[in-house]
């Protein structure tokens, strides 16, 4: 048998603090539907024409273990371990972080949408967030059997799948990661009934880009999960989608 000192090595293996969740006094039950996706959607939710209400936040708090190790024995590349870890060279003046997560509602229909950025939040916070929304939350509020809806993007598919508690267009090596890949794990761990679109993209997480192509596709689908007038919602989503920006890219993309 190995001696314990074995498992001691601080070098490759170190305990992390967790953050620490905090969700908005809500009747979560109120609603019946729920949409889960990230900041790459947001043109699909046209604030204007749907009259959304902010019902407060989903507040993170990740709060660093010890003081940040020297500079001398790691390499930082892009911050990739933060915010688990930063940059030594850097004057830190905290060492606790706050992310927060807006909870928007419109009509009987809650919008859960999430900004990821590879670069500034550690993916266990999406991971946290969605273990703690899933399990505590949305199984609390099932008596209502709730309308669950998931919108993500995967940059493994090269066209828009559908995914549900019943069946998946998903096939190996295709798969889905960050926050939407912890929610439809939650899901599906906690058999909860649900429907889900999964749209081709390139990029970074937080940096997606769609193709043109799928856009219209999405915008058909979720005007019958939204059921609202087609040509208004139509309008409204390209709108929205010039008024923040989009542009096409070299692959005939559209950043939304």
């Amino acid at each position: 048998m190995d001696s314990p000192t074995a498992f001691g090595n601080e070098d490759s293996l170190q305990e992390a603090s967790l953050p620490v969740l905090e969700f908005p006094q809500i009747d979560w039950s109120h609603y019946t539907k729920v949409f889960f996706t990230t900041a790459i959607m947001e043109p699909l939710f046209p604030k204007t024409l749907l009259n959304t209400k902010k019902l407060g936040d989903i507040k993170a708090v990740l709060t660093l273990n010890g003081n940040p190790p020297k500079a001398d024995s790691h390499s930082w590349n892009f911050e990739e371990n933060f915010p688990n870890e930063l940059n030594p060279e850097e004057r830190i003046s905290s060492t606790s972080f706050t992310f927060l997560t807006p909870v928007v509602a419109f009509g009987d229909t809650l919008l859960i949408m999430v900004k990821e950025n590879f670069l500034k939040v550690s993916p266990i916070i999406y991971n946290q967030l969605a273990n703690e929304l899933v399990s505590g939350i949305i199984c609390g509020a099932q008596a209502q059997e709730q309308e669950l809806r998931v919108l993500g993007t995967s940059d493994r598919i090269t066209e828009l799948k559908s995914i549900s508690d019943k069946r998946s267009d998903l096939r190996p090596p295709e798969f889905v990661t960050g926050f939407v890949g912890s929610i439809l794990t939650q899901l599906i761990v906690n058999r909860l009934p649900f429907q889900g679109l999964i749209a081709p993209s390139e990029g970074a997480t937080g940096f997606e880009k769609m193709s043109m192509e799928t856009v219209p596709e999405l915008i058909d689908i979720c005007n019958e999960w939204i059921a609202l007038d087609l040509e208004n919602y139509k309008s409204e989503c390209y709108r929205q989608c010039r008024r923040d920006g989009a542009a096409t890219g070299s692959l005939s993309g559209l950043y939304i």
